[in-house]
Order: C-alpha cells, then sequence, then structure tokens
C-alpha cells in the first residue's frame, strides 16, 4: 500500500468519524430540544388543569351559597306565613260580636214613646257600642229602619218613622261613624211585630231597627 494510499485512508476516516460527531450532537441537541418542548407542555397542561380545578371549587362554592340563601329565604317565607296563621287565628270575628247574646251589640231596636223620635237616655250605650263597633269596622254598614204603631194616618206615621231613623243617624254620625255607613228609611206602621191594639203591644212596634247590610 502506497503512502499516498494510507494518507486517502486516513483523511476518509478522519472526515468520516467527524461526520458521525456532528451527527450525534445534532440529535442530542435535537432531543433536548424536543425535551423541553414536552416539559413545556406538561407544565402548561399540569397550570391549565389547576386553573379548571379552582374555577370548579369556585363555582361549587358560589352553587352552596346560593342554595343556603335559597333555604334561608324559604325558612324565613314559611316562618312568617306560620305567624300570619297564627295572628289570623287569635283575631275575633268581628260578626261573632254583633252575636253575643249578652252583648249591646245584640240589641238592634231603640224604643219610643207615643208620637216620638226622641232618643231615651236608656237606649244611649246601645246606640255607643253600635257606633263604636262601625268607628272599628268601616267595612261594615247598617240600615236604620223607623216603625210607628197604628195610631195615625199612613202619611204621618212615615214621617215619624223617617224622623226616629235621622235621629239615630245624627246620633252615630256625632259619634264618629262615617256617613257612608248608614243608610236610613222608614215603614211607618207597615212592618209590625206585635199585632195586638193594647198598649204593650204598640209599645213594641215603636222602634227604630238597626239592620247590619252585608
Amino acid at each position: 500500500m502506497t503512502v499516498r494510499t494510507v494518507l486517502a485512508l486516513a483523511v476518509f476516516c478522519a472526515v468520516l468519524g467527524c461526520s458521525n460527531k456532528t451527527k450525534s450532537v445534532a440529535d442530542i441537541e435535537q432531543r433536548e430540544l424536543f425535551d423541553n418542548s414536552d416539559r413545556g407542555s406538561f407544565e402548561q397542561s399540569s397550570e391549565s388543569s389547576d386553573e379548571a380545578l379552582q374555577r370548579q371549587q369556585e363555582e361549587l362554592k358560589a352553587e352552596l351559597e346560593r342554595e343556603e340563601r335559597r333555604l334561608l329565604e324559604e325558612q324565613q317565607r314559611t316562618s312568617s306565613l306560620d305567624s300570619s296563621v297564627e295572628a289570623g287565628d287569635n283575631v275575633t270575628d268581628p260578626k261573632s260580636k254583633l252575636n253575643e247574646p249578652d252583648g249591646l251589640l245584640a240589641q238592634r231596636s231603640i224604643y219610643y214613646v207615643f208620637d216620638s223620635f226622641e232618643i231615651q237616655a236608656e237606649y244611649k250605650p246601645i246606640l255607643e257600642a253600635h257606633s263604636k263597633f262601625l268607628v272599628d269596622n268601616p267595612s261594615f254598614r247598617v240600615r236604620i229602619e223607623g216603625n210607628c204603631d197604628d195610631r195615625g194616618s199612613r202619611e204621618y206615621n212615615l214621617a215619624l218613622g223617617q224622623s226616629r231613623a235621622e235621629q239615630i243617624r245624627k246620633s252615630m254620625l256625632l259619634l264618629g261613624v262615617s256617613v257612608e255607613q248608614i243608610e236610613v228609611v222608614s215603614f211607618g206602621a207597615e212592618r209590625p211585630v206585635a199585632y195586638g191594639f193594647d198598649e204593650a203591644s204598640r209599645a213594641k212596634n215603636r222602634r227604630s231597627d238597626l239592620v247590619y247590610i252585608d
């Protein structure tokens, strides 16, 4: 083998070795590049997962808070309704007062002496009780019906019955009853409750009746 051949082989081996070394270095750098890229992707993916988990936790917490507020509001409404029912149970129906047998409100007739529309003192407590009831219960209304006994003409008795009803109306207005709560009418001698011609029967017919209107 000649010297020239030996030198050529030496140069070829050197070039080949350098090429392999360069290739190895390039492969290592490429692997490092890929490793760094994978590591960055993993870290970014981990950060995204943490953020998503945190958002889920915050949403769950907000949902629990909303549910607690809803339950609290429902409990308050239920408590309010129960209180209203209890309060309603403790309120006496106004109509029941009108029907108490021993009360003044159960007395609905005012009686008169013959040929008079003056209210006697013994009936004033009755008028006061009915007036107070009407003031306390403005949704209630009353009709005052004036009546007479059989003596006198029809026209005279109608006028006398009207005067009796009007006198009671004036008294109630002075006691605070609203004008819209009162009606007056006269039936004269047309609606007797007693049909005898003695004084006891006639005394029962000289009256004004208080009739509550639904």
